[in-house]
């Protein structure tokens, strides 16, 4: 029996923190805190795809999971909040891939992590056993320049040791490219 590819989106709610600072300049911060079951109906949902199971595996395999927010303030997207607004931020997705969490920070936006919840991990886990295929890292043999093939860069090394290598006196100095005329024959 094959493993499922296509799993159901499970349907969440993210809960904000709001604390005082005490700062004059930004007297309130908003996080969020938690992930929390929602209905069915819920626009934010974690959903599971293939292309993130390496993301999936990342996160796991840290000391805490996490689930990544992505959220914003309603009025002003630089996050200050004037004194007194009680009007708590909106989360606009949330993701258990640290890949598509980077992603997002990487385009700007706000990120933060919220621990997983525990029967989400084991879901998660799951998840990321059945699929996650970890990519195969290629063989190079030698340090040579990616662009080269093997024999043209063993051909540019000879030539190179051909050009630094000591010389019988009356030869090319050190240095020399063999190849071109030096100054007596100019």
């Amino acid at each position: 029996m094959e493993p499922l590819t296509e799993v159901d989106p499970v349907p969440v709610r993210v809960v904000f923190e709001r604390r005082e600072t005490g700062s004059p300049w930004q007297p309130v911060i908003w996080r969020p805190s938690a992930i929390e079951p929602a209905a069915a109906d819920s626009p934010l949902a974690v959903r599971l795809t293939l292309d993130e199971t390496e993301g999936y595996y990342l996160n796991l395999t840290t000391e805490h999971p996490s689930i990544f927010v992505l959220w914003r303030m309603p009025a002003d997207d630089s996050g200050v909040i004037a004194e007194g607004d009680p009007t708590p931020p909106h989360a606009l997705a949330v993701t258990a891939s640290y890949n598509e969490a980077g992603r997002w920070m990487d385009g700007g936006e706000r990120v933060d992590p919220v621990p997983m919840p525990e029967p989400m991990q084991s879901w998660v886990a799951e998840y990321t056993t059945l699929h996650y295929v970890p990519e195969k890292g290629r063989k190079r043999k030698g340090n040579r320049p990616s662009f080269m093939h093997r024999n043209e860069y063993e051909a540019m090394a000879e030539r190179e040791r051909a050009i630094h290598a000591p010389k019988p006196a009356g030869s090319a100095a050190l240095g020399e490219n063999p190849d071109r005329p030096g100054k007596a024959d100019r």
